[in-house]
């Protein structure tokens, strides 16, 4: 019987080459959709779920303290919340802090007395619990002790090799620059330090939200012993081990009066005012439970410090259209059956009359939509090893099909042929199996008006899909690119920040080789340039202790503005001929109106203090309010003080270059030019530099990969759709060709006939474009919602994807369409 099965679908396969290519064309694209987004969904779930403790693992996070009216959370405490949660919350088994000090020159000098040096990025301070509370197993080393002592670095697999080859890493001594630097004075000089490598750390797995190539011990820092106390130098991430008895609620319960009890100190000390007076003023200070293996896909609302994160969002966006597509690749092959029902009804009346009862013709057809499944299995298996280094590229991932150490895939494919192979058969089975056979060999057989709505309903659901996905795709794309056009309230082309500075010990003569560059138009000294402006304090005004106003704050030169391009909008800028600038500030307009100010000449002279000191800066000048962080975020208040003044910032420092815009040979050599100077004054230190523009895209990486998703996604479904509905088309011109041969008889032009038979499915494509835009627009102002800055939906999104479908199903079956109309009819009429 199998073989008899095999002999039938390979006799029709051979039949009917081009519906039997259609139908694995669709069949193999929606397997190979299904298994991309299947490992790509199920790596996006697995992360942070390999730590054996990963259950019981949470991170507190806080209100975000330093925005006014923002409702995000702040995944950054102060070093003193450890020790509040681990005094007053008797669940909490350990509690330990990660603190991402920043980036330091790594330099070792091996017995030949060769140096290696390398501006490591991926450091993280840790307390000395981490390697016991995390997952991340020692290759050598003890797990207890190897991060106890000051001085002490674990060092990864990969950071081991390139820094001593085969030799034993472990005893060894590695110098560290600027990890002791004054962050409270960012005109200091880096201090260098020995740290002495106490463990060698596997390398942490893609799927981890600490990404990270050395871990020193916390106790390495002593401002973070001496700032024990402060809640507010909101720097460290805090993450606590429950007992396995202890439940969430109990935890949660007991947050509320730990602000309260504990930051009080924090709020005498450096704002001069009481927690209740802190809470009068319309603030909020709370503190939130969040499980570790929750942060990567349900962190939307929080802004976090150390690793990066997904969005469940458009994880279930994909798996929509996933299901999406496998429903097309089904609809399609049900439309290309019927489609073939002339000769297919004749050949199931025949069985019939030979004796096959209908449930074997309807077990014949489900076999044959099984094998069609199977066959397309096989051969997406294939494709999708060839499509997934793409894919890769595509969503920066490193998925892998390996059935040896993923058998659950076979799982997975498996019932998907099945589940394919129900969806797609049923209808056929059932379609071709029911008729008379005496009527069907006499061809007197006619769909009826149910068969006819249902074939017509399918193919309107696969239209408004792939309505849907196209518009979808418009619409991601016009908010990608208004984001990157939007004028942000500075010049961000052409903008080069080289980093680390602080490296260079004069800074005035460096500055100054850079201006006298050729095609180097300005040239400015900073601590920090937008989108990476991080520094930020509570102020009052002068006469106004009690009020304090959270402001966002950067050190810079007299060539700052003019650099990038920010418009004053009152007052002045800081003079290299006023000594006294260096202790005086600009704000822009949303500070001045923070303070209760108003921006006008009125603002110039007034005094803002710094916390915990007498010290007062006046305002010299407004700029206009720009975008110093990226787009998704709101503009906060920011005051720019100059770089040579006593105010604290992180320590690292940095120098802007606007360069003239030219061609990439005239770019080439500017650079060249910048990594000359820089190697003079810096000696080998690494040269590190990065585009302002570039920084701001990367604020919306993610939905430009989700962008370039859809679009592959929408071209599948349209592809789908067309193939669908050329199957429609060539059903409808079976049952329709004595008809055509009649309105030729009787003088109809080929054009007319073209007409008649394109208007029908003109009509469902209309239909489904009415039809899908009501979800269109509540699906896309939900997802434009994330945005502060968006565009409004506009008509011509619907009016270009409707046209295009349009367009490509004219394109796709007109072919036929044309063939039928243009047949002579005595051919089809010869019977009658």
């Amino acid at each position: 019987m199998l073989k008899y099965y095999l002999l039938l679908f390979f006799r029709n396969i051979k039949r009917q080459k081009l519906f039997s290519f259609i139908n694995l064309l669709g069949l193999t694209a929606g397997i190979v959709s299904t298994l991309v987004i299947y490992l790509y969904v199920t790596d996006q779930f697995s992360h942070d779920r390999f730590h054996k403790h990963a259950e019981h693992i949470f991170r507190i996070n806080q209100t975000f303290i330093w925005g006014e009216n923002d409702e995000h959370q702040f995944s950054s405490t102060g070093p003193g919340v450890a020790f509040a949660l681990q005094a007053e919350i008797p669940e909490v088994k350990e509690v330990t802090r990660v603190h991402p000090p920043g980036k330091f020159l790594v330099s070792y000098t091996n017995p030949q007395h060769e140096a290696l040096a390398f501006d490591e990025g991926g450091i993280l301070a840790v307390d000395s619990n981490f390697l016991k509370v995390f997952t991340f197993p020692l290759l050598k080393g003890d797990t207890e002790s190897s991060l106890r002592y000051p001085n002490s670095v674990v060092v990864t697999e990969t950071t081991a090799r390139k820094y001593f080859g085969d030799e034993e890493p472990v005893g060894k001594l590695l110098e560290v620059a600027d990890i002791n630097t004054d962050h409270y004075n960012a005109t200091s000089a880096g201090s260098k330090q020995v740290y002495q490598i106490t463990g060698v750390v596997q390398d942490p797995p893609a799927n981890s939200y600490f990404q990270f190539d050395m871990l020193i011990s916390m106790s390495s820092l002593p401002k973070v012993k001496q700032r024990s106390w402060s809640w507010i130098w909101t720097t460290f991430e805090t993450f606590v081990l429950l007992d396995e008895r202890a439940t969430i609620d109990a935890v949660r319960s007991k947050l509320p009066a730990l602000p309260r009890k504990y930051a009080e100190t924090t709020l005498q000390n450096v704002m001069n005012q009481s927690f209740d007076d802190y809470i009068k003023s319309g603030k909020k200070w709370e503190l939130f439970v969040q499980p570790l293996t929750a942060i990567h896909l349900h962190s939307s609302n929080i802004y976090n410090r150390v690793g990066t994160v997904g969005s469940i969002t458009t994880l279930y966006i994909l798996i929509g259209v996933e299901a999406f597509i496998v429903l097309l690749s089904c609809i399609n092959f049900m439309n290309l059956s019927t489609a073939q029902y002339t000769r297919r009804i004749r050949e199931s009346s025949l069985r019939k009359i030979l004796g096959s009862a209908r449930s074997q013709l309807a077990f014949h057809f489900f076999s044959e939509a099984f094998m069609f499944c199977f066959i397309a299995a096989t051969i997406g298996f294939g494709v999708t090893q060839l499509v997934l280094p793409y894919f890769n590229v595509l969503t920066n991932n490193d998925l892998h099909l390996n059935i040896l150490r993923q058998p659950v895939v076979l799982v997975v494919l498996g019932t998907l042929i099945v589940a394919m192979s129900l969806l797609s058969g049923s209808y056929p089975a059932i379609f071709l199996s029911k008729f008379a056979p005496v009527e069907a060999m006499k061809g007197k057989l006619r769909t009826g008006k149910q068969g006819k709505a249902l074939r017509n309903t399918l193919v309107t659901f696969q239209f408004v899909i792939s309505m849907v996905l196209v518009v979808c795709t418009l619409v991601v794309f016009q908010q990608l690119r208004y984001l990157s056009q939007k004028d942000i309230g500075f010049n961000r082309e052409n903008l080069v920040v080289i980093d680390r500075a602080e490296w260079i010990s004069d800074k005035k003569t460096f500055l100054h080789e850079l201006g006298n560059i050729p095609n180097v138009e300005a040239a400015s000294w900073a601590t920090s340039v937008p989108p990476r402006i991080y520094d930020a304090d509570q102020f009052n005004s002068e006469g106004s202790a009690d009020k304090k106003v959270s402001l966002n704050y950067v050190k810079a030169d007299q060539h700052y503005l003019p650099t990038l391009n920010l418009e004053m909008k009152v007052g002045r800028n800081f003079s290299e001929n006023i000594p006294a600038d260096k202790e005086r500030v600009i704000l822009n307009e949303t500070a001045v109106k923070e303070f209760g100010w108003t921006v006008d000449e009125s603002v110039i002279g007034k005094k803002v203090q710094y916390p915990g000191q007498e010290k007062e800066f006046e305002v010299i000048g407004v700029v206009k309010d720009f975008n110093y962080w990226t787009l998704q975020a709101p503009i906060e208040a920011l005051g720019i003080f100059h770089v040579e003044g006593s105010i604290a910032t992180n320590g690292h420092q940095s120098m802007t270059v606007r360069i003239i815009p030219g061609d990439l040979d005239a770019w080439n050599k500017c650079i060249a030019s910048l990594q000359t100077s820089w190697k003079h004054h810096a000696g080998d230190a690494p040269f590190q530099y990065e585009f302002v523009d570039q920084a701001f895209a990367e604020s919306y990486k993610a939905e430009e990969q989700f962008g370039k998703a859809l679009i592959v996604f929408a071209v599948l479904a349209i592809m789908i759709a067309c193939f669908g509905l050329l199957g429609m088309i060539i059903y409808t011109l079976e049952q329709r060709t004595k008809e055509i041969g009649i309105r030729k008889v009787v003088g109809a032009s080929a054009f007319s006939i073209w007409i008649m038979i394109v208007k029908d499915y003109t009509t469902l494509i209309i239909l489904a474009i009415v039809l899908s835009t009501p979800f269109c627009i509540w699906f896309l102002n939900n997802w434009l919602e994330d945005f502060n800055y968006r565009i409004s939906i506009s008509p011509w999104a619907f009016a270009v994807a409707g046209g295009s479908m349009l367009l490509a199903a004219i394109t796709i079956t007109g072919y036929h369409v044309m063939r039928a109309a243009r047949m002579n009819p005595v051919t089809v009429l010869k019977d009658e």
